[in-house]
């Protein structure tokens, strides 16, 4: 792990926000100027491989096809003696999955401001020809003001082609991943949809669709099992949110909103909760008292 007073390239780290199993990402300046960015950074060492190095390429050729609000910027590639790097957007947030931990109550009382640019970079994303392919609340970075960034295009792919044959590799994130992706079929928009109404389950109950003792376990659920209804874990919610986040995942493709676009206009339009919620107050309490 890097010192606070070390360079990679013109930037010297001096925040280290996250370090993975890969990669490590910081904040950073240039050495002749003060503009704070983020940088998702390769070391050397034995995980300088060439395939690290060829999936951060990937990432930045797909964040610079993307230009939204609701999206992190990507703003270039770089190789030094130091490492590899991909400079971005310095948004200094938690994850959605993060502020989850405290209770996806305390979310509800904003939760159509967070959705509807969650689902509106999403939207951006495939009208550029990308699918995300590991959409979920980790990779939604919010702000109290209700800013969201969508982030990580590491395993993101064009749409398969109408005539594409073969299998693709099972790659994301189990507990949010459609049916389609675990078998392995090529990518397609309604998979990131599937993933996005995994997500918007999880904020409106408080719960994951599916959870079970053994990741195989967890992967024949999301193509066999019917997730326990909405309205049943968590009574407030209206149930024409409900039935747009069951349709949303359905086990086949055909039976979801066709668009991102769709769903926004779905999320914009439609009552989210029964009684709209109050912001959470400030005794653990009182917010006991308002969940039960």
């Amino acid at each position: 792990m890097a010192t606070s007073q070390q360079f990679v390239g013109d930037y010297r780290l001096f925040h280290l926000i996250r370090s993975g199993a890969v990669y490590e990402i910081w904040a950073v300046r240039p050495i002749s100027g003060t503009e704070a960015f983020a940088i998702k950074w390769l070391p050397p060492g034995p995980k300088h491989t060439r395939s690290a190095v060829a999936e951060l390429k990937h990432e930045h050729n797909v964040g610079r096809d993307l230009d939204h609000p609701s999206i992190i910027k990507t703003y270039d590639y770089g190789t030094t003696n130091n490492g590899a790097y991909l400079r971005m957007e310095l948004f200094k947030t938690l994850n959605i999955k993060q502020q989850l931990v405290a209770g996806a109550h305390r979310l509800h009382y904003r939760l159509k401001e967070i959705l509807l640019p969650a689902a509106a970079g999403l939207a951006h994303m495939h009208q550029k020809g990308w699918i995300h392919r590991d959409v979920k609340p980790d990779n939604y970075l919010l702000s109290d003001d209700n800013e969201v960034r969508l982030i990580d295009f590491t395993i993101a792919k064009k749409p398969a082609g109408r005539f594409s044959f073969g299998r693709t590799a099972v790659q994301g994130t189990y507990s949010y991943m459609s049916p389609e992706q675990i078998r392995g079929q090529g990518p397609d928009p309604r998979g990131d949809i599937y993933s996005f109404g995994c997500m918007m389950y999880e904020m409106l109950s408080g719960k994951l669709p599916f959870t079970a003792n053994s990741s195989q376990e967890l992967l024949q659920k999301h193509i066999k099992t019917k997730p326990m209804q909405i309205t049943t874990l968590e009574r407030n919610v209206h149930p024409d949110m409900a039935s747009l986040v069951h349709r949303m995942i359905s086990k086949d493709p055909s039976d979801r909103p066709e668009t991102m676009t769709e769903v926004m206009l779905a999320i914009k339009t439609q009552r989210m909760f029964i009684t709209p919620p109050s912001p959470p107050s400030d005794d653990p309490e009182v917010d006991a008292a308002e969940e039960e």
